[in-house]
């Protein structure tokens, strides 16, 4: 009877996490690409001609925004919800896309499948609940298997058996990519190698920068390049626009309050009132505001400098502030000094109180973004900003979905821009910097650049070729000469190079004065100590190397190391199998977006 209240008194929960976990199970974060200027009504997409309405999104997502609201308390931004939008769009196209692939492969369990599952290997979070663990915490299958047989507890698992046959079709895909990965022992040897062998090298380098007096490109070489090229300046469609933004900054109002506030708490704290409890309610530091402010031991070098100087400049048992940094203003409370290694480190608390926009300011710049988009649709953006003094940045041309310079990713002006007519001024945008007004300036239809707009591009890329390659040819007589008995000193001189050194270096990692040039790391840890390379291509230029330091393998670590290697790598690729698999999925899918005709 005991067991069967727990199990009652935990089902709802149980189900509710269920429900929420097998969400999860499928979201991965993909974009999704292209606008169609038609669409069935009340559709919001079309995933290979089946629908997803409006009514199914809108339902996801203001789930969504409840679970975001429920585990921060607070409402999301405005420039949150697009995120928030974008997750829950793509959450519902792979619902689609796997569903299909699920269904052609016929891996919808049988209830004989779902029946051994639930009764052999039962959900994670049926094995967390602690109506089926011991009083060690620990999983009792038995007691599990005696709540199955119990016919009176039939009805509460039918959620259980609801949530398997929905997650079941998408674990039998995972087993299914899952079989592909083969890591071998020659696999995790070389990975053993990417993390533990070590090498130095000298080397010269013939950098390309350097060979300025090569031929510069001639005119019919950069036709040439130019014609066997234009898809490489094929321009798809683009947007410009004008706008202005309204920053979400303090007012000097908004600073007098936080001072004014910081001061009360200081008196309040002088007063006898627990700074400890003060800082509980009332610090903005997440890190120190639970523990009462508490900021243990510090040395000077540790804070920054006003509220260092401010703290170090204190007697034990003070109270001081408001002292002002980059991260607010600070009330700081000495609780003891001491001396550690031969250095002052104070013990301290503070309330941290950060100078932010308030509310009434919000509202202000709201209202004045808001006066500007009405007024502007009557005009032009231009005209009101500069009958208020703002100021009205043009972007460079971007594309559909892009990046939009001067704003970055911002998905609904992007939309705005693409379904306007030259001349459209928004409603205004709230973004995480502030309140954005856009009008649309300019529309770049498709194109191929013609060749008077790229000549420079062209010329820069070819003399580029041609000094490398007069790089190569250096490199190519210095190696002749090491082949011909030459010492790396000698060609040195000859050539007026200076013989550099690394610092040890791994096959996988950056080398110090290099960078990351996995030809040149490969070619090291393949040469003897003092063996020297043939000229190796770089991304500046080409180097000639010589051993002179390289780790042993060390056979012994590498068998202790061996297995988790293999299963690290396994999981690697495993992630990779499905990442290749799910983006060819979706890139020959048919998708159609109508989000820009609801949003």
């Amino acid at each position: 009877m005991a067991l069967m209240n727990k199990m009652r008194e935990s089902m709802k929960t149980i189900l509710l996490i269920l429900v929420l976990a097998f969400v999860a199970t499928i979201i991965f974060d993909w974009g999704m690409g292209g606008f169609k200027s038609r669409r069935p009504q009340g559709v919001i997409a079309q995933v290979n001609g089946e629908d997803i309405t409006y009514d199914e999104f809108n339902n996801a997502y203001q789930q969504e925004l409840k679970a975001q609201r429920e585990q921060t308390g607070n409402d999301p931004e405005a420039y949150q919800l697009e995120q928030i939008e974008n997750q829950v769009f793509e959450r519902l196209v792979q619902q689609r896309l796997l569903s299909d692939v699920i269904r052609d492969l016929n891996l919808v369990p049988t209830d004989a499948e779902i029946t051994s599952e639930l009764w052999n290997n039962p959900p994670q979070l049926i094995r967390d609940t602690p109506a089926f663990q011991d009083s060690n915490g620990v999983f009792n299958m038995a007691a599990y298997q005696a709540a199955l047989n119990n016919p009176e507890l039939d009805p509460q698992w039918d959620g259980v058996i609801y949530y398997m046959r929905n997650t079941l079709p998408y674990q039998k895909l995972s087993n299914l990519l899952n079989s592909t990965p083969v890591i071998t022992d020659d696999d995790a040897r070389l990975e053993f190698m990417k993390n533990n062998m070590k090498a130095k090298v000298d080397y010269l380098f013939y950098n390309a920068a350097n060979f300025s007096d090569a031929a510069e490109p001639t005119e019919e070489e950069i036709r040439t390049y130019y014609n066997e090229h234009k898809e490489d300046f094929f321009q798809i469609e683009k947007r410009v626009i004008d706008y202005l933004l309204i920053e979400l900054k303090p007012t000097a109002q908004d600073s007098q309050a936080v001072y004014k506030q910081a001061n009360d708490l200081m008196q309040d704290a002088r007063d006898g009132k627990d700074f400890s409890q003060l800082a509980e309610i009332y610090s903005q530091d997440p890190g120190s505001a639970e523990k009462g402010g508490d900021l243990g031991y510090f040395k000077r070098t540790a804070m920054v400098k006003p509220f260092a100087d401010a703290a170090f400049g204190a007697a034990v048992g003070d109270i001081v502030g408001p002292v002002e940094s980059q991260y607010g203003l600070h009330i700081i409370k000495v609780d003891d000094k001491r001396r550690q290694n031969g250095e002052e480190e104070v013990k301290a608390r503070h309330i941290l109180l950060k100078i932010e926009t308030s509310n009434a300011t919000r509202e202000t710049l709201r209202d004045d973004a808001v006066y500007i988009a009405e007024y502007a649709k009557e005009s032009d953006l231009r005209t009101v900003a500069q009958a208020e003094s703002i100021q009205v940045n043009t972007s460079q041309p971007f594309e559909i979905e892009g990046f939009i310079p001067g704003i970055g990713m911002e998905r609904r002006i992007n939309r705005f821009a693409f379904r306007s007519k030259i001349g459209d001024v928004s409603d205004v945008f709230y973004t995480d910097r502030g309140y954005i007004v856009v009008e649309l300036k300019e529309i770049i239809k498709e194109h191929t650049q013609p060749l008077e707009e790229v000549k420079t591009r062209i010329s820069s890329t070819l003399s580029s070729e041609k000094r490398m390659e007069a790089a190569r040819s250096a490199a190519d007589a210095a190696y002749a000469k090491m082949a011909a008995s030459s010492t790396l000193e000698q060609v040195a001189a000859e050539d007026s190079l200076e013989i550099q050194q690394t610092d040890e270096f791994t096959l996988g990692g950056a080398i110090a004065g290099v960078g990351r040039e996995p030809a040149f790391a490969a070619t090291a840890f393949k040469l003897d100590v003092g063996d020297y390379s043939e000229p190796i291509k770089g991304t500046r230029g080409y180097y000639i190397l010589q051993v002179i330091e390289k780790s042993e393998f060390d056979e012994a670590e590498f068998e202790k190391q061996k297995e988790s290697l293999k299963t690290q790598l396994a999981v690697r690729q495993r992630n990779q199998v499905f990442s290749l698999w799910y983006a060819k999925l979706k890139e020959e899918a048919d998708i159609e977006d109508f989000r820009n005709e609801y949003f």
